[in-house]
């Protein structure tokens, strides 16, 4: 995950950036897809409006919160999920089991390397669908094959639709982590729905007063 921020100044003074920035990185943001942690994204600061008179530190924290919400419904995500390298090893003669099985959990892999009576594999694989493979390897093999595993890192999840249907997450209704808006007029709140909110927001940041993008690091909080 990074942060920062490409806010001019100008447009929100320093100390509220870095207000904002701190709530963003508080707290664990759940994906829209699954409800399940984000990783691999930057998060980057483009506007805000404060009020001299009526804003106050706790004023950002929601409207931060319900921002990255709101972001994320609008990208295109996608679902990852931890893969492990493996190392095959079985009998000659159960080759042809051993690719069956890997091309039905959705392996990559090496051409085997074989030695006397055995035949090695090397690749990678989704974790959910090796985890438990050890038990159909003795099984088949009589015992007499092994498998090694080892984390590789996360990947696009393999079969990523059906693990989203069965997942049955709706963003929408997950209010601890809402998408949608408050906005306040008259002195009242009133909800905005997440669709609605671009259109509705008094803060129209213009790309023209961009600046580099700054990375939110202890020197960015003041901190050395």
């Amino acid at each position: 995950m990074q942060f920062g921020t490409r806010c001019h100044v100008d447009e929100l003074d320093l100390n509220w950036q870095r207000l904002i920035l701190t709530n963003a990185m508080e707290r664990e943001h759940l994906g829209v897809l699954t409800g399940s942690p984000i990783t691999d994204v930057r998060i980057t600061l483009i506007g805000g409006r404060a009020h001299n008179k009526h804003t106050e530190g706790g004023d950002f924290r929601q409207a931060t919160y319900r921002a990255i919400r709101q972001g994320l419904m609008q990208a295109k995500s996608v679902l990852l999920e931890p893969w492990e390298t493996f190392a095959l090893r079985v009998p000659a003669e159960q080759v042809g089991r051993a690719f069956s099985d890997l091309q039905r959990m959705g392996a990559r892999y090496d051409a085997p390397q074989t030695e006397n009576d055995f035949a090695s594999i090397e690749g990678v694989v989704p974790a959910k669908e090796i985890n438990d493979y050890t038990l159909q390897l003795n099984s088949y093999t009589h015992g007499m094959g092994s498998l090694t595993l080892e984390f590789h890192g996360y990947e696009r999840c393999h079969d990523e639709q059906a693990t989203i249907e069965q997942a049955t997450y709706n963003p929408e209704s997950d209010l601890p982590n809402t998408p949608d808006s408050v906005f306040c007029s008259h002195g009242a709140g009133y909800t905005v729905k997440w669709d609605e909110v671009a259109s509705m927001a008094h803060v129209k940041p213009d790309p023209a007063t961009f600046t580099a993008w700054r990375e939110a690091t202890p020197e960015f909080f003041g901190k050395r």
